[in-house]
């Protein structure tokens, strides 16, 4: 089986190629963040995973690109890169606002009925009936630095100079109004494909409470799993995140397919 060939142009970073996968993961990162969030994660997944982590406009090798302008045409754009690698069962995880791009891609995929994936995994994204917190993406600079400081998913020498600063906050702020206009639309269809929702037990962001709702939207939800830590919980919990994320893959692969699961 040969690996389908990704144009120049694609928002898709193959972080590790596999002749013959058995499985390919879509990686989808946090609001600010690119595709080197899930740096090392790809040599910890099963070795016959192909791996594939999203760069989204305005950053890496997309940096001459501008922001993406809504939800609809970036989750169009990463259809259309994915849906050739479907050749094998799919999965995708995202986290942060990668969860919530996640949600939009899984179902275009899925109701397009060419590359259905086998299952999605949300992590540390509120469920449409939590309650909303002081909109950030519409915060003073000096409280937006403050905020997403108090997260720890900003490089600390972007969060102490200036001038990185003020380089880095239009892509936050792009991101940030993207889901805020998403989650501004209303609840979202119904997700047709297995999903399984992660979050840190002391995240303010999408805790355990917040995060449960979405179980809602999923008839196939396959739980709520929760690690020690806050919103950026799966940097320190990486291993432990990878191993749940193998394990809810290889269980809804079983059930779409009762001859077994994804080999490891």
């Amino acid at each position: 089986m040969s690996v389908p060939a990704v144009p120049q142009t694609s928002p898709l970073v193959r972080t590790r190629r596999v002749d013959e996968p058995v499985f390919r993961l879509v990686l989808l990162h946090h609001a600010g963040g690119a595709h080197t969030a899930f740096r090392g994660w790809a040599r910890r997944l099963p070795a016959d995973w192909d791996v594939c982590a999203v760069e989204t406009p305005g950053r890496g090798r997309l940096a001459r690109e501008p922001f993406a302008s809504g939800m609809a045409p970036l989750v169009d754009r990463l259809a259309r890169a994915v849906a050739p690698l479907a050749d094998v069962p799919l999965g995708v995880f995202g986290h942060s606002m990668g969860a919530a791009v996640g949600y939009e891609l899984t179902r275009v995929l899925a109701e397009g009925g060419t590359a259905p994936p086998t299952w999605l995994g949300m992590s540390g994204y509120p469920a449409p009936d939590a309650a909303r917190s002081e909109d950030v993406s519409r915060m003073s600079s000096r409280a937006l630095r403050a905020r997403v400081g108090g997260l720890s998913g900003v490089p600390a020498e972007v969060l102490a100079d200036d001038e990185l600063w003020a380089l880095f906050e239009p892509r936050l702020r792009a991101d940030l109004e993207l889901v805020r206009a998403w989650r501004d639309a209303g609840p979202p269809g119904e997700l047709p494909v297995p999903l399984t929702v992660f979050a840190g037990e002391s995240d303010a962001v999408a805790g355990p409470a917040e995060a449960s709702g979405w179980a809602a939207l999923a008839p196939r939800f396959q739980g709520l799993r929760c690690f020690p830590g806050a919103h950026f919980y799966l940097n320190d919990q990486r291993d432990a995140v990878l191993r749940a994320i193998t394990e809810e893959i290889a269980l809804a692969s079983a059930v779409h397919d009762p001859r077994g699961g994804i080999p490891r």
